[in-house]
């Protein structure tokens, strides 16, 4: 049958491609200075739910706006029901990109920009896919819910409203990882570490932080930061201030990154360093523009609280990807290695220091035993954590039938073992107690999921579009 659903989907490719320009052409980035009653998240993503709702309205599917805050277009009867889980907000864009973000770009058979991979493209190809199951006539036991969510690239609170005021589904999938499915997700901890402002000594011949800047998601590596620094009295020493651009140009090219260093008013200096953006739950792909920033001006004298943010930076959290450093590392079978992020470092001398964290352990670790072992080494390194955020890990059960129907549709489409996959990324698969991530990344192509010039491929979606549509009948006749 397999066959009958490529055919399918290879003859929506047109369609699918003018509706997929059109909503990825949407600035989806969570905004709250523009939030609202009914657009929780900001007019942007509220806009991108509203499309892809009156898409389904138009189609002749039930569809409900849950405030904002969630979505759904459902289609069939029954009692017993499956859910395809999709988001529609995006993380931000950063710099670099060949054509702007929002402006998609189809180059050699990938369509460019910020959301084709994460979760724009495979949410409007599951869409597709619904519409294929519909309009095929052929006859279902269970109903199908395609669930919209708006924030998963922040907190979770659009799948915490949605299960406080609609029936969560037990049993489906969420195209927003990689082929073939993966079954165990590791956890989250996602704390905020602070540290009180200083205050001024009344006599200090070293250097003062004034502000720093790193970062703007928690989930993902920083490609660029900012120092502004108070030089003091080295202001006036011209020797002092060539010596140190010296430094800083040989710091710079031992590192293979570029940056700058400028006098911005009299006494101050501003330092600025570009590193690699990766996704948060690889960290070891990228390059912390932060941490490696605040490596170098650690080597430089600064007040106490300014040094202790710079030292947490530079000799804990830099390349220290797996918390051997935070007194967190662990690993096991099914999902791998605790992992770490520093997503969003922040120092100012009104407010202090704060150093948000993404940190995922593994799917069978205690959460509990892991947020003990972090307070108690931010509580020796004398900072504090001012707010914290877990999520859940997730685990189904290799023998479980969700995943020996998606497994036979998968390898009657592609040919290939159905090899299961764990994953440090947290999907919405999470939310159904029996739900696997599936798709739509096939193996061995690249991610680039939250980096610049983020693309698809236009027929690899319209592969995971004809496995969808198979998947979707066959769980639901």
């Amino acid at each position: 049958m397999s066959d009958y659903w490529k055919q399918r989907a290879l003859s929506q490719k047109d369609a699918y491609v003018a509706d997929l320009i059109s909503f990825l052409s949407i600035n989806s980035i969570e905004d709250m200075s523009t939030a609202t009653d009914g657009k929780p998240f900001g007019k942007g993503v509220a806009e991108a739910l509203t499309a892809m709702l009156e898409r389904g309205e138009r189609a002749g599917f039930q569809t409900k706006n849950l405030q904002g805050y969630a979505g759904t277009i459902e289609y069939g009867d029954g009692e017993e029901e499956i859910g395809v889980l999709v988001h529609i907000d995006v993380v931000t864009v950063g710099e670099g990109w060949t054509t702007p973000p929002f402006e998609p770009d189809i180059r050699d058979g990938k369509i460019y920009a910020r959301g084709a991979i994460d979760d724009k493209g495979p949410a409007l190809a599951a869409y597709y896919a619904l519409k294929m199951v519909k309009d095929s006539g052929l006859p279902l036991r269970k109903r199908v819910r395609l669930i919209i969510g708006t924030d998963e690239e922040s907190g979770w609170l659009c799948m915490k409203y949605f299960a406080e005021h609609d029936q969560v589904p037990q049993v489906g999938f969420s195209p927003d990882s990689s082929f073939p499915m993966t079954h165990a997700e590791k956890g989250q901890i996602n704390p905020t570490l602070t540290i009180a402002p200083s205050s001024p000594a009344e006599t200090f011949d070293g250097w003062r932080l004034v502000s720093f800047v790193s970062g703007d998601q928690g989930n993902s590596v920083p490609d660029k930061a900012t120092a502004i620094i108070d030089v003091g009295d080295s202001a006036q020493d011209e020797t002092v201030l060539q010596e140190v651009a010296k430094q800083w140009e040989t710091y710079l090219q031992v590192h293979q990154t570029t940056g700058q260093v400028e006098q911005t008013e009299p006494g101050q200096v501003r330092f600025s360093l570009a590193g690699k953006p990766a996704h948060g739950m690889e960290p070891h792909r990228g390059v912390n523009a932060g941490t490696l920033l605040a490596r170098f001006l650690k080597a430089f004298s600064f007040e106490a609280s300014e040094y202790s943010f710079l030292s947490l930076l530079s000799d804990i959290l830099h390349e220290d990807h797996y918390a051997e450093r935070l007194h967190m590392a662990c690993e096991d079978e099914v999902s791998g290695k605790l992992t770490v992020n520093a997503g969003i470092l922040r120092y100012s001398q009104s407010e202090g220091g704060s150093v948000r964290l993404n940190i995922r352990y593994p799917a069978t670790i205690s959460c509990q035993e892991y947020v003990e072992k972090l307070e108690r080494r931010v509580d020796e390194l004398g900072w504090t954590i001012s707010n914290l955020r877990t999520s859940k890990s997730h685990y189904v059960p290799k023998d479980h039938p969700v995943i020996e129907t998606l497994s036979r549709v998968y390898e009657e489409h592609t040919g290939l073992p159905a090899n299961l996959l764990s994953s440090g990324g947290a999907t919405y698969a999470k939310i159904m107690s029996s739900g696997v991530a599936f798709g739509p990344l096939f193996p061995g192509k690249e991610s680039t999921a939250h980096l610049t010039d983020e693309y698809a491929e236009i027929d690899d979606l319209l592969r995971a579009m004809a496995i969808y549509a198979h998947a979707i009948y066959e769980l639901a006749k």
